[in-house]
């Protein structure tokens, strides 16, 4: 029996430790089962499988097997996955069930902190965060978010001391997980903004951002933030870099797609920011930053009725985030009207403010006033809000009331960079640049690393070494050597000074100023004129004015030459129109009104017009402002200004020439441009409208029976040839196209095909005929020509290489003759005009004193292109040798407009103005002549 016992108890002995191992490799296998089904819903949820993620975390809490830790952190998953979707009730009740079961975890009163600051509640916020942190001190979630409440509530100090202990945090316990990582890179970077330590920018982007993403390859919260830094410092390409980087880990991630947005808006895409917006939207369709978006697309685009839609939505979610409230009160700014700077002075000021926290009948009135009550209850020093604001008005040109919003920011919340940034470009927009100096300065100190200021300081670089020539109504600033330009700048400007001001009866208050960039450290003229005006190294114009400055790229300095007189005189009419009507003149009227001063149109809108007309592809007064600023089409920003100079020229032949002035008049008085229509024309705006396309119709029809009709593209000459393979003009139009473009072999191998078939099909044998004469083989070019040429129905690429066909056979009077037939039929054609004053030019020597039709051709050229300075000059040279003084000085003059520094123009003025008795004019040229033939400037 003991025998038996022991065997029995051997037994047993033996068997326990088995039955352990495998209850251990169980377990085991099942806490390796919860971590992988939380990890994957991490994953789902990181990677923008939304849907996917709130299944895994449900079907993870429906069970008993998760510990505590586990069912805390599948809780907070789940609420992630419904916030990404936009569900934020569903989110806090999720996250506050669960608090009902566990009320001693830190991490839950962090989250449902979390989401409700987010939804603007700072009240339950503030009792969570108190919660978090009486279990754990240290839950840098709570520590955040009560950073940012203690921010919007106006406790700045106790925020920058909380911002400040992410740094501190991070130093101490050099945390290596992404989520914390990137609280710490949050609030680091707040407190990196407020006290301006670019250290910590670089240290968030180049070591925690990337030290998270290796932690966890898909927290693209990482490569999202620093994209928002970059965006922030205006440096985007490499923002953008990181933000698609983003969203390769995240496609669906609404906040990268929203950032994307931004940074379209921040380059003026405006269509391409809606359509990040609506991508936004359709996956989180309630979150607050793509809604604002939304809302600052339609205020960009003026339709503040959609604004005010995106931002009720928005407030909706968050009603006290000062972003969206800004908004609201543009809107009701732009709508009720802007106060004088005096008054918005007054309602924001120190003082007033305290009134009316205490006072709660004040501020009764504008919608706006009522809002900035509300706000400053709640938030006594709401500087993201005015600078917002002021960022609205002063993309609106309001830049007295920007200008106030701007000062009161700074002066309520000195922590923020980005409002002194703003005043600083907003001064040198206006013209006051020792005062954008000094802002400009402490810009700097507080971002060193932001692109716009960087570069003004650079603009300001080169202005303090410009020579400076003041007038009595203009201040010139042009480069040293370049400074005859900027004296007959000067000069002319004073000379039109007293007509234009006469004629729309305003003055400016002050000097103008004007500032001629050139070429200089490595930068072009023209990249130096688009950081004086935007800060950035491209604008699309060579001049620009903000309405109260002038700048420039110097004609010196670009590939095409162009008439500077033409661009001071039409930037001037701008200057009195804004100024005039306190910026509301509507864009494409201010536009006409200096297409009109200039006198000449560019010879390509009658092309355009040929082109766009007949295919309805026109503008009206509700959709042209677009063309300006969002093009669609490569070809949309030179029909609006196309178009609203034949707005004006409508006008004038139906209304009278004192309409323009009338229009700008009540431009002036506030109205819209349908009451300003209505009120001047006496007609509808919708009968206005039928008016002018009428009139635009009949125009196209006169350039039609005078200029030759534009080829069409090769994409529509193609798709035209698709419908009828067997149209063998419809082929050629394809072969022309090729041609046109640079395709010859191809064009040549085509027009070959349709001679075969029809020799005298005209474009066909344009190309075959230019390719003799290219090969400098007269004879045979001509045998292609002849037989094509149709004296009844001539085409104008038969009379092109017959005309060349003369020309290289120096048969001048047979050219001749081909150039007035031509003439004849298409009266204001530029090739052909050009080609009658090259016959000319060449037979000048044999006309015996019969130079009256070279000087007709030549002063057509010169009608037709305004930047032909040779033009200019022969014409002087001819009427000088004519010893007529008074054509030969206005021909010299204009030569000078296109190309100041031409010593044989001075030195004719010099002469013709002492033939007329100018002896002040005379000896200004001859000094000029002497100061360029000893000068660099030449």
């Amino acid at each position: 029996m003991l025998i038996h016992r022991c065997a029995i108890l051997m037994l047993f002995t033996a068997v326990v430790p088995v039955v352990r191992a495998e209850d251990r490799v169980g377990e085991a296998q099942e806490v390796a089962d919860r971590v992988l089904q939380l990890a994957t819903a991490h994953q789902h949820w990181q990677t923008g499988q939304y849907d996917a993620a709130g299944n895994a975390y449900r079907n993870a809490l429906a069970g008993d097997e998760l510990s505590p830790e586990e069912r805390t952190n599948a809780t907070i998953g789940l609420s992630r996955a419904l916030e990404s979707q936009g569900l934020w009730d569903l989110a806090t009740d999720t996250v506050r069930k669960r608090i009902e079961q566990t009320p001693d975890v830190a991490a839950l009163h962090g989250r449902l902190a979390e989401l409700m600051f987010r939804q603007g509640d700072f009240d339950a916020a503030t009792k969570s965060i108190d919660a978090a942190l009486a279990i754990d001190e240290e839950h840098p979630t709570a520590r955040l978010t009560q950073a940012h409440i203690l921010a919007e509530t106006g406790e700045l100090d106790e925020a920058l001391s909380e911002y400040r202990w992410f740094v501190r945090y991070y130093n101490r316990q050099q945390p290596t997980d992404a989520e914390t990582l990137m609280l710490v890179a949050e609030g680091s970077l707040q407190y990196a903004r407020w006290k301006s330590v670019s250290s910590i920018f670089n240290f968030v982007i180049n070591t925690l951002c990337p030290d998270a993403l290796k932690n966890d390859p898909n927290c693209w919260q990482a490569a999202h933030l620093s994209g928002v830094v970059l965006l922030e410092k205006y440096n985007r390409p490499q923002a953008l870099t990181e933000l698609e980087a983003a969203l390769k880990i995240n496609p669906n991630a609404a906040e990268v797609l929203t950032s994307l947005g931004d940074a379209s808006l921040q380059d003026s895409a405006v269509d391409e920011a809606l359509d990040f917006a609506k991508r936004a939207l359709a996956i989180n369709p309630r979150l607050p930053a793509a809604l604002r978006l939304a809302a600052e697309v339609s205020l960009a685009s003026g339709d503040l009725s959609a604004t005010m839609t995106f931002v009720e939505q928005a407030l909706a979610i968050n009603p006290h985030d000062q972003r969206t409230l800004a908004l609201q009160a543009s809107v009701f700014l732009l709508e009720d009207g802007v106060p004088a700077a005096k008054a918005l002075s007054e309602l924001l000021s120190g003082e007033r403010i305290e009134e009316l926290r205490n006072d709660k009948s004040a501020g009764e009135g504008t919608r706006f006033a009522k809002l900035w009550r509300e706000l400053i209850a709640a938030s006594p020093k709401p500087g993201v809000f005015l600078a917002r604001i002021g960022d609205t008005l002063d993309s609106r040109r309001k830049f007295a009331a920007a200008e106030v919003c701007y000062r009161r920011a700074i002066e309520v919340m000195p922590q923020l960079a980005a409002p002194r940034t703003e005043l600083g470009m907003l001064l040198m927009r206006t013209g006051k640049l020792d005062e954008a100096a000094e802002m400009l300065e402490a810009a700097f100190k507080a971002d060193p690393y932001h692109v716009r200021v960087s570069n003004m300081r650079k603009v300001m670089r080169q202005l303090d070494e410009y020579d400076v020539i003041t007038s009595d109504h203009f201040v010139i600033r042009v480069p040293a050597d370049q400074r005859i330009l900027g004296e007959e700048m000067s000069r002319y400007l004073e000379s039109i000074y007293d007509e234009l001001t006469e004629q729309y009866g305003y003055e400016p208050e002050t000097r103008t100023q004007f500032e001629v960039y050139g070429t200089a450290s490595g930068q072009s003229a023209h990249q130096w004129f688009s950081a004086r005006m935007v800060g950035l190294p491209w604008i699309q114009t060579i001049g620009a004015s903000t309405g109260m400055i002038v700048a420039m790229a110097s004609p010196y300095d670009l590939e095409e030459p162009f008439n500077w007189a033409r661009v001071v005189r039409h930037e001037f009419v701008h200057i009195l129109t804004l100024q005039q009507t306190d910026f509301n003149i509507p864009h494409w009227y201010t536009e006409a009104l200096a297409v009109r001063s200039e006198g000449n149109t560019p010879e390509s809108w009658d092309g355009l017009l040929l082109e766009r007309v007949p295919a309805g592809e026109v503008f009206t007064l509700d959709d042209i402002n677009t063309g300006f600023t969002r093009p669609e089409k490569p070809t949309d920003w030179d029909m609006a200004y196309c178009q609203s100079w034949l707005y004006s020229e409508y006008l004038v032949e139906n209304y009278g020439e004192e309409s323009l002035i009338k229009l700008v008049n009540s431009y002036q008085y506030g109205q819209s441009t349908e009451d300003a229509i209505a009120d001047v024309c006496d007609v509808s705006l919708a009968e206005f409208e039928r008016g002018y396309s009428e009139y635009l119709n009949d125009y196209v029809a006169e350039i039609r029976r005078t200029r030759v009709a534009p080829s069409p593209s090769l994409e529509v000459a193609t798709a035209r040839w698709k419908e009828n393979s067997d149209d063998r003009d419809a082929w050629a139009d394809v072969a022309w196209a090729m041609w046109q473009e640079g395709d010859k072999a191809k064009a040549r191998e085509m027009a070959q095909e349709i001679y075969a078939l029809d020799p005298r099909q005209p474009l066909a044998v344009a190309i075959l005929a230019e390719t003799q004469l290219d090969e400098e083989k007269t004879d045979e070019a001509a045998i292609l020509l002849l037989p094509a040429f149709d004296g009844d129905n001539p085409h104008p690429a038969i009379f092109e290489q017959l005309l060349n066909l003369n020309i290289a056979d120096k048969d001048w009077p047979a050219a001749l003759d081909l150039a007035e037939l031509a003439l004849k039929n298409w009266p204001r054609e530029p090739r052909f005009v050009r080609g009658l004053a090259v016959m000319l030019l060449h037979m000048n020597a044999d006309l015996e004193g019969d130079e009256g039709r070279l000087v007709e051709a030549l002063s057509t050229i010169a009608e037709l292109d305004a930047d032909d300075g040779l033009v200019r000059k022969k014409l002087a040279t001819m009427a000088a040798d004519a010893e007529d003084w008074p054509t030969a000085i206005h021909w010299a003059e204009e030569a000078l407009h296109c190309d100041v520094r031409d010593v044989d123009m001075h030195r004719l003025l010099a002469k013709a103005y002492e033939q007329t008795g100018d002896s002040e004019a005379a000896a200004r040229h001859t000094a000029y002549t002497e100061r360029l033939e000893q000068s660099p400037e030449r």
